[in-house]
């Protein structure tokens, strides 16, 4: 998988992680793994969903951490339709996202 040479303040993304539910995130060591569950599109356009089906896909984004910062190694998004990369203009996105945070 090719690396992606961006980098996310370590405790940008952990406080953004902690105050957004829709966020999981995990350390094991140095490797960084956080989950997103962006909002199914019922849920989005206002349509009553059983929570069975209310998930449609995750973002999964993996990295390690150096010292101040998470290096991304890896990016994707998964449905039941299968699994994409990230492009680097849509984690771009998301790392200006994570940078405007407070720690």
């Amino acid at each position: 998988m090719k690396k992606t040479h961006m980098r996310v303040s370590y405790s940008k993304l952990k406080a953004m992680c902690e105050s957004v539910p829709s966020y999981r995130f995990s350390e094991n060591g140095d490797l960084i793994e956080i989950l997103y569950y962006p909002p199914s599109s019922g849920y989005a356009s206002g349509v009553d969903e059983d929570s069975e089906n209310a998930r449609e896909s995750v973002i999964v984004i993996r990295g390690v951490r150096r010292g101040d910062f998470v290096e991304i190694e890896e990016a994707y998004v998964e449905g039941p339709w299968g699994r994409r990369r990230l492009t680097e203009d849509e984690l771009q996105l998301w790392v200006m996202e994570v940078e405007s945070m407070e720690p």
